[in-house]
C-alpha cells in the first residue's frame, strides 16, 4: 500500500505532467496559425487584412475560435511555463548545481536548434520559393536566394537572422531567460510576498514592451511570472485546495479556466468593437502572461482538467510539442509551394500531416538524445569545476561547494520575504 507521502508525490507529478499536455496544445495552437496562414486572408495580426464580418475566417479569428489558433499568445504560454519549469528546480534544491546547469541548458537549447536549422535548409532547397502573390505570409517568410551563410546566422540564437525557420526568434528569449536565471529567480523570491505587485509590474513592463516594440520587454515578464508561480508553489497549492473543498469547484474552475482561456485572446475578441482605439491593442495584449498564469494554476489545481491534459494523446503531442514548433514553419512554406495554385485546404493539410510525422522523427532522433547529452555536459562541467578547485576527484560527483554561497543567498532571501511559518499540528 502507498504511503501518503507517496500518494501525494504521485498527485504532484500527475498535476505537473498536465503542464506538458498543456505545452502540447499550445504548439498546435501555433501550428494552427501559420497553417492558416498559407491564405493571404487570414490576419496575423488583429488590424491585418479585411476580413468580412461572418465570413469563415472572421468566424476564427474574432471569437473564442481563436483560441485553435492563437499563435503569438501560444508563445507566451510557452514562456510562461519555461519561467515555472526552469526556475523551480532552483527554489526546491537548496543546494542548486549552477556549473551543472548552464551546459547542461544551452546544449539542452541548442542543438535541437541546429539540427532544425539543417532541417529547414533541406526544405529551402527542396523547391524553389518563388511567391505568386504580391504579399502576405508565405511571400515574407520564403527564401528565393538561399546561401550556406543562412544557416550559419540562424544557428546565432543571439544575434542572428533566422529568416529560414523563423520560429528561432522565441528561442533566442528562451536563452537570454536561462542565462539570467539567477536573477529572476531573486527578483522572484524578493516579490514572492507582494506577487500582486509584481503581476502589475509584469503587466506594465509587457505594455512598455509591446508599446515600443522592445522584445525584451515584451517577453522577460512573462518568464517572470513563471518564475513567480514556481516561489510561490505551495501557496498555489493551498489556493487550490481550498477551491477543492467547495461545493461548487468545478464551476468556480470552469469559470476561472474560460475567464483566462477569453483574456489570453481578448486583443483579438476586443478588435471588432476596438478597430478605431489604437492604444488599446498594446494594454489588451499586455494581460498575456497573467492569462497564461491562469490557464497553468487551472492545470494545477483542477483535477479533471489536469487529469484531461495528463491522459495519453495530450502527453504525446506534449513530448513532440518542442520538436513540432522547430520544424513545422519551413514544412508549410514547403508545401504552400508544393501546391501552388491549388485550394488552400490542400496545402494546410499536406503541411500539418508532414509536420506531425517530422516532428515524430526529429523527437526520437535529436531531441530525446539532447537529453541524455545535456545531462553528460552538466556532469562533465561540474566535475571539471570540482576537480579545478582542488577538490579531488572523489568529490567530483558532489554538488560544488562554490554553487552553495549563491543558492544560500537565495534560500535566505526566500526565508526573508516568506510569510511567516504557521504553527505545526504537533504544537
Amino acid at each position: 500500500m502507498l504511503s501518503r507521502d507517496s500518494r501525494s508525490d504521485r498527485r504532484e507529478s500527475g498535476r505537473l505532467a498536465a503542464l506538458d499536455g498543456l505545452r502540447g496544445l499550445a504548439a498546435l495552437a501555433v501550428l494552427l496559425h501559420h497553417s492558416l496562414l498559407l491564405d493571404p486572408a487570414f490576419p496575423a495580426s488583429p488590424q491585418d487584412g479585411s476580413v468580412e464580418p461572418g465570413s469563415a475566417i472572421w468566424w476564427l479569428s474574432y471569437t473564442p475560435l481563436k483560441l485553435l489558433s492563437a499563435g503569438w499568445e501560444s508563445v507566451v504560454v510557452f514562456f510562461v511555463l519555461s519561467g515555472l519549469v526552469v526556475t523551480l528546480p532552483v527554489m526546491q534544491k537548496p543546494h542548486f548545481d549552477w556549473i551543472a546547469f548552464y551546459p547542461r541548458r544551452i546544449v539542452r537549447l541548442l542543438v535541437p536548434v541546429i539540427a532544425s536549422v539543417l532541417v529547414a535548409a533541406a526544405f529551402v532547397v527542396a523547391i524553389p520559393q518563388v511567391p505568386a502573390q504580391s504579399g502576405g505570409w508565405l511571400k515574407n517568410s520564403s527564401t528565393p536566394t538561399f546561401s550556406w551563410e543562412m544557416v550559419v546566422q540562424a544557428w546565432d540564437l543571439v544575434g542572428g537572422d533566422g529568416q529560414i525557420n523563423n520560429p528561432l526568434w522565441s528561442l533566442r528569449w528562451e536563452l537570454l531567460f536561462s542565462l539570467a536565471l539567477p536573477v529572476f529567480v531573486l527578483v522572484a523570491l524578493v516579490l514572492r510576498r507582494w506577487w500582486i505587485a509584481g503581476l502589475v509590474g509584469a503587466v506594465l513592463v509587457t505594455w512598455l514592451g509591446v508599446r515600443t516594440g522592445s522584445g525584451a520587454l515584451s517577453y522577460f515578464p512573462a518568464f517572470f511570472v513563471g518564475a513567480l508561480m514556481a516561489a510561490r508553489l505551495d501557496d498555489i497549492r493551498q489556493f487550490s485546495s481550498r477551491i477543492n473543498r467547495l461545493s461548487l469547484r468545478h464551476l468556480v474552475w470552469f469559470g476561472m479556466t474560460l475567464a483566462a482561456a477569453m483574456l489570453l485572446i481578448v486583443t483579438w475578441l476586443a478588435w471588432p468593437l476596438s478597430a478605431g482605439l489604437g492604444e488599446l491593442t498594446p494594454a489588451l495584449k499586455a494581460l498575456a502572461p497573467v492569462a497564461a498564469a491562469g490557464l497553468v494554476l487551472s492545470c494545477i489545481g483542477w483535477r479533471p482538467f489536469g487529469a484531461l491534459l495528463s491522459r495519453r494523446p495530450f502527453q504525446f503531442v506534449g513530448k513532440i510539442s518542442f520538436s513540432v514548433y522547430l520544424v513545422h514553419v519551413p514544412i508549410l512554406i514547403f508545401s504552400g509551394y508544393l501546391f501552388q495554385g491549388e485550394p488552400v485546404v490542400i496545402p494546410m493539410a499536406f503541411g500539418i500531416g508532414l509536420t506531425l510525422v517530422v516532428a515524430v522523427c526529429f523527437s526520437w532522433l535529436v531531441e530525446q538524445r539532447s537529453h541524455g547529452w545535456a545531462r553528460s555536459a552538466g556532469t562533465w562541467a561540474s566535475a571539471r569545476y570540482a576537480a579545478m578547485l582542488g577538490e579531488g576527484t572523489e568529490r567530483s560527483a558532489d554538488v560544488p561547494t562554490r554553487n552553495r554561497d549563491l543558492n544560500r543567498d537565495l534560500v535566505r532571501g526566500q526565508r526573508e520575504v516568506a510569510t511567516p511559518a504557521q504553527p505545526s499540528r504537533a504544537s
